[in-house]
Parts: C-alpha cells; structure tokens; sequence
C-alpha cells in the first residue's frame, strides 16, 4: 500500500502511521540517545519530517524509513550539542522496589554499554536487535552495504557481550 501525503487521507493515513510506529521510534531514539527527553524530541520531530515529506512512503518499509530519519535527527542533534547527556535518574516501574532498583540498574547499564559503540554500530544493532528490521532495510537505512550491515550488527553484539562479561553481568541470575 502507498500512501501519498498529497491525498485526502493523509491526516488518517498519517494517525495509522503514527500509533503503528510511534512507541518503536521513541524506544529507538531513546537507546540511541540514553535520554528520555531527547528520545520524545527526536520522535517528535522525526513525525514532522514525515508530516512535511513531499514523497510517497510505501507501507512495508515506513518503519525503516522513520528509523532512518530518527537516526539523522539524532545526529544532527548530537553535531549541534557537542556533548552527551547523563541518564535519567529515575525509571518507572510497576514492579517491587528491589526488583525496580535492579531493573533500571540493568538498563542503565546496558544504555551506557549502547554509549561507548560506535553510532553506527549502535544504530544498526538497534535495527536488528530492538526493531527487528532484515538486514537489507537496515543496509538502505543506514546508506551502508548488506554486508556491512550484518558486520556492524555482528560487531556490536561482539563488544556487548565482551562488556557483559568484564562486568560479570548475567552470572547472578538467568531469568
């Protein structure tokens, strides 16, 4: 299916895109980023690139197509900031407080692990690893070879689990 921004239903079509795919782009930006503020903006504005785009969108690869904006905004965003941001100190979560204090502990963790990537590589692995987006969506949305795309996906899971390992984590339970 195509949709046309040009068409009648573009508000619709536009809604259906965005509760199909918005949570997914958010959880991106989010790893991507490590920050939960700048995740909403760069879903934000990923939307509002979408919104103003002037081309079709074929259906079946919208998702990679928002990745791959999210992605540039990101970018940009970094280019424009210089810097990275500190993690957020609080996570919510319906669980106990042992088990809370755990969870965000673990996620922190593995958001800091996502950091010390390489961009690239990062951006990749969440493709793959959290989108579930083949190989070849991940290659035309990161403008990089399908080779080179299962290499960046490979060597990213390489460095997690070798981080994984130098910390120990993963021994105390496995669940």
């Amino acid at each position: 299916m195509v949709v046309s921004v040009e068409t009648p239903e573009r508000a619709a079509s536009f809604h259906e895109i965005y509760e199909r795919h918005g949570r997914s782009v958010y959880r991106f930006a989010l790893y991507l980023s490590g920050d939960a503020t700048l995740a909403e903006d760069i879903t934000a504005e990923t939307f509002l690139r979408l919104w103003g785009a002037q081309q079709s969108i074929v259906m079946e690869t919208v998702k990679g197509y928002l990745l791959a904006i999210a992605r540039n905004v990101y970018l940009q965003e970094r280019k424009r900031a210089g810097r990275f941001t500190e993690l957020p100190e609080t996570i919510a979560d319906s669980r106990s407080t042992s088990d809370a204090a755990e969870a965000r502990q673990q996620l922190r963790r593995t958001l800091e692990w996502l950091q010390r990537l390489p961009e690239s590589d990062r951006a990749a692995l969440l493709m793959r690893a959290e989108q579930e987006l083949p190989y070849e969506e991940i290659a035309r949305a990161l403008g990089i070879s399908l080779s080179l795309a299962k290499v960046k996906v490979h060597r990213a899971r390489l460095r997690l689990a070798e981080w994984r390992l130098e910390e120990g984590v993963g021994h105390e339970h496995h669940g």
